[in-house]
């Protein structure tokens, strides 16, 4: 997988379940790209940063 198909699968997963392989191809890429890390820990920190402010 290149980051492109990785960077849409992590946005993808926060709105849908992800295949087994589709998680496969992902978790394989974040393994040797840090940049695909940074973007995943960006999504979720949002996510998190949107549960907080949505309880306000």
């Amino acid at each position: 997988m290149n980051c492109l198909q990785v960077t849409k699968l992590i946005s993808d997963s926060q709105e849908r379940p992800l295949s087994f392989l589709e998680k496969t191809g992902m978790n394989a890429h974040l393994l040797i790209c840090p940049h695909c890390v940074n973007f995943n820990q960006n999504v979720q920190q949002i996510r998190k940063m949107m549960k907080t402010f949505s309880k306000c």
